[in-house]
């Protein structure tokens, strides 16, 4: 039978680049007996497909208001069709990444312990990192590239207590999944680790295929920008829409208020050690889960490196390509009019 991996996050620790590698590679896969599931199964094959199998689909399985028991059912019975599937194609792994699965396992759980039980060997795959640092790429994430509150910008500080109920603490979340599957739980030290997608890829004996490293964290320079765009506008804010103007941008009147430097709105030492101190229970709890996997502890002694404000000059030049752009795309457009008239008044006559 096929042993399926369910690799479960946790979010920010390369959850994106790990499932656009097994996207790109699934040729290369399918030729080591590997299948590669997708997020929400999409790739599962299957006649009888749900709203949800599609790559984004987890808003859907994963919304408040669905029922444990009925996305259980949906969810065994999308996953048993899958892997049959698998076994026939002579598929010996399946592989189901998504990173939302860490958090919400009461939605999948009791589904995948009936596909344990019908004979199919599961392992579970988590990568856990240091509190602080996910705190700084979760804050540039949702708290300044995708501003998912209203108003100003906030600092680091200030935007915590809207980040939800995303308590920056991750023991509690594989406490189900250790519960139910025991040592089939693989937990990864993502500090420790260096390339996660490498990591992973020789992890699960998955060979010629080439890494894809989605997310790449954008200079400070870009940071700045996209944070005063964010800032103008008094809805929240998601990255397209300063994707829609970060080649074109207008000329502004300004900020009446202008924000902190970067590196004043990024955490600092005192708030990231009380973000530590807070959560030591989940600290010695997820370095059990880690030194049970035979991994390093979570390594605090060195912490992060702090944030800096760009540098005028840097600034400057990157305001200076905008404005080159511009320049290059108004003498583009000049000509373009100039055709159209041309070519219109010669139709007049």
């Amino acid at each position: 039978m096929v042993k399926l991996i369910v690799h479960i996050g946790h979010g920010k620790t390369g959850s994106s680049s790990i499932q656009e590698t097994l996207l790109s590679g699934r040729d290369i896969l399918a030729d080591q007996g590997i299948a590669y599931l997708g997020l929400m199964l999409e790739h599962g094959g299957g006649l009888n497909r749900h709203d949800w199998q599609k790559r984004s689909g987890s808003d859907i399985f994963f919304a408040n208001a669905r029922d444990p028991l009925t996305a259980n059912g949906e969810m065994f019975a999308a996953l048993s069709e899958a892997l049959s599937q698998c076994d026939r194609d002579g598929v010996t792994k399946a592989i189901w990444s998504n990173e939302w699965l860490a958090p919400r396992s009461g939605m999948v759980l009791p589904a995948l312990q009936k596909i344990a039980e019908s004979g199919h060997e599961i392992e579970i795959q988590c990568y856990v990192r240091r509190h602080d640092k996910w705190a700084i790429s979760a804050y540039s994430q949702w708290g300044l590239k995708h501003k998912s509150y209203d108003g100003r910008v906030r600092d680091f500080e200030s935007w915590m207590p809207v980040f939800g109920g995303r308590s920056i603490r991750f023991a509690d979340d594989i406490k189900p999944w250790h519960d139910a599957f025991s040592d089939k739980v693989k937990v990864f030290n993502f500090d420790a680790i260096g390339d996660v997608v490498e990591h992973f890829l020789v992890n699960n004996q998955i060979a010629g295929v080439r890494p894809i490293n989605e997310n790449v964290s954008p200079s400070a320079v870009e940071i700045a920008a996209q944070a005063v765009f964010n800032s103008k506008h008094p809805i929240s804010m998601r990255p397209s829409e300063y994707d829609k103007v970060a080649n074109l941008l207008r000329r502004d009147a300004g900020i009446e208020q202008p924000l902190s430097t970067i590196d004043k709105l990024f955490p600092s030492q005192d708030a990231l050690k009380t973000l530590l101190d807070d959560r030591r229970d989940d600290i010695a709890t997820l370095n059990e889960h880690l030194a049970r996997n035979g991994q390093p502890e979570l390594d605090f002694t060195t912490p992060p490196r702090p944030v800096e404000h760009p540098t005028p000059w840097a600034m400057d030049q990157y305001l200076l390509r905008l404005v080159f752009g511009l320049n290059d795309e108004l003498i583009a457009l000049r000509a373009r009019v100039a055709t159209l008239e041309a070519s219109h008044k010669a139709k007049e006559k």
